[in-house]
């Protein structure tokens, strides 16, 4: 479930072609059969927890003992271009994992079965995590359920934060006032970074925007309007590019493609990672702590990655497809998940995630997501916000200017 650029936005069928597929498409459940099989396409990252697979398959097969339970393991890499091939030929799996971005094209195409109705049945639907119930919902309607996530917080070098007792920061003056303190310490080395902040890393900007209160984009009268140039979204951003200024040596121009190398490189303290990226990090050295709001008590709203679980239109058993997920996605089964470390689809069992990813638990608990808008992928393609950034981090524009430029980009886009 790791989130790249490539998962983001490898929906590689058209709009056009999905949509003369399935518009019309029955949202009737078909009657219960005594006898078949239920297919379901899930992500071969399951095989991590099998277990959860298990517990879903007898709590599936105690309601339907003579229904045979299919699973067949995908990769992120074609997943999408199989799907694509079974809905044009007619033989769509009854269960089909997405990523959480790749949803949203295929629930405006009308390629999914509304879930609406049958939301109240699924275990903590009244906790979901919001951005992957943002992620599975179109035009107030749920097509896909959350499954699993995966979050960011800040990475930081605990050596470092003993060596000048910094505690860890539990309010954004305090994560400020440990930057500074950091820098000092190190003023001698000119490629030291108090937090590393490449200039298009637009999960972490869009934090700072969401966190003040401000959007990517808002929907007016129907229509999709860019926001970035409004006075919350101005200040999230001055508080962004305060950080690039005064903390950060990465380059203006980059993302934060590999940036656990450059953690690991030892000229960094802080670095706003996802919860895997440990894995390159002495355990001695790397642990996290959620980044703080400007709001005392509260966590600045994280990008949310994950997978969530839709049956699609036309699947021939949609009703042991939808119970085949209430099974996935019950409390046993989300405890097994849980315990190889992913984040649960709820609030109420992020205090389960122990070890280095229970501090980005803590931070899941606040979200954003980006717009639920047809043809945001156009916006992604288009580098429409890394192109802002990287202007604003590099003085090639004055923020003011980036976001107006930005926020009337995206509204052409969407729209």
């Amino acid at each position: 479930m790791r989130i790249s650029r490539t998962k983001l936005i490898a929906i590689a069928s058209s709009m056009t072609l999905i949509g003369s597929l399935f518009v019309g498409a029955s949202s009737t459940v078909a009657a219960p059969k005594d006898k078949g099989t239920v297919t379901v396409w899930i992500q071969g990252d399951a095989k991590s927890w099998p277990a959860a697979v298990d517990r879903a398959n007898k709590m599936f097969n105690s309601k339907y003992p003579n229904v045979k339970v299919d699973i067949q393991y995908q990769t992120w890499g074609d997943s999408l271009k199989k799907l694509d091939a079974a809905l044009v030929a007619g033989n769509a799996p009854d269960v089909f994992e997405f990523g959480n971005t790749q949803v949203l094209k295929y629930s405006a195409a009308g390629a999914l079965r509304d879930l609406t109705p049958n939301k109240s049945e699924f275990a903590y639907s009244t906790n979901w995590l919001k951005g992957l119930e943002e992620a599975g919902s179109y035009n107030d309607k749920l097509y896909a359920v959350p499954y699993y996530a995966g979050s960011r917080a800040v990475m930081y070098r605990t050596d470092l934060f003993s060596s000048l007792k910094i505690k860890t920061p539990k309010t954004y003056d305090q994560f400020l006032a440990a930057a500074d303190k950091l820098m000092a310490a190190n003023a001698s080395n000119s490629k030291f970074s108090a937090v590393h902040m490449p200039g298009k890393y637009w999960y972490a900007a869009m934090g700072f925007v969401y966190d003040s209160k401000g959007a990517i984009a808002v929907k007016e009268g129907g229509k999709w309007k860019g926001s970035l140039d409004s006075a919350a979204s101005i200040e999230g951003l001055n508080r962004w590019k305060n950080i690039v200024d005064k903390y950060s040596k990465a380059d203006k121009s980059g993302d934060e493609g590999g940036q656990w190398t450059v953690f690991a490189g030892g000229n960094v303290a802080m670095s706003y990672s996802n919860g895997w990226e440990t894995c390159c990090i002495s355990p001695q050295k790397g642990a996290f702590f959620p980044m703080p709001s400007i709001r005392a008590g509260e966590y600045m709203p994280a990008f949310l990655g994950g997978s969530n679980l839709a049956v699609p239109a036309k699947a021939k058993n949609a009703e042991w497809g939808i119970y085949w997920i209430k099974s996935f996605t019950s409390g046993v089964a989300m405890r097994e998940i849980v315990k190889v470390g992913n984040l649960p689809n709820n609030t109420s069992m992020l205090t389960l995630v122990k070890g280095g990813n229970a501090q980005v638990a803590k931070g899941a608990s606040s979200t954003w997501f980006v717009p639920a808008a047809e043809k945001w992928v156009n916006v992604e393609n288009a580098n429409v916000l890394q192109t802002m950034l990287s202007d604003i981090a590099t003085g090639k524009k004055t923020v003011a200017q980036a976001a107006k430029d930005a926020s009337e980009e995206i509204t052409k886009l969407l729209n």
